[in-house]
């Protein structure tokens, strides 16, 4: 695919999406789990071209699907989210279509 991610137009987000399930399907049926991991952040990023960013606030604490502490995040920079796990002080970036809400 020569076209970049940032120029896909919504539905050919989903429909590369829908590509990479199939692919990543695949992948686990013939044990390829390098292959399936590489998917898998391959369909985090084009989901996070469909996250409306504006809805995340610097300074806030979210979860990250699969991570048991909280992400702190410090800002955002087009589809990634930047900041720390507490009790970390490494600055991570973390694709946006991972990052959720605290639950209240």
């Amino acid at each position: 695919m020569d076209t970049r991610m940032s120029q896909l137009s919504k539905y050919e987000l989903e429909m590369l999406v829908t590509k990479l399930n199939e692919q990543k399907r695949k992948a686990e049926q013939h044990g390829n789990m390098s292959e399936v991991e590489v998917i898998i952040r391959k369909i985090a990023i084009a989901q996070s071209y469909l996250v409306d960013a504006s809805r995340f606030e610097t300074g806030r604490f979210y979860r990250i699907d699969g991570e048991e502490a909280r992400f702190e995040l410090h800002f955002v920079n087009g589809v990634m989210g930047w900041g720390h796990f507490e009790g970390t002080v490494n600055e991570v970036a973390i694709p946006l279509a991972l990052i959720q809400e605290e639950e209240e």
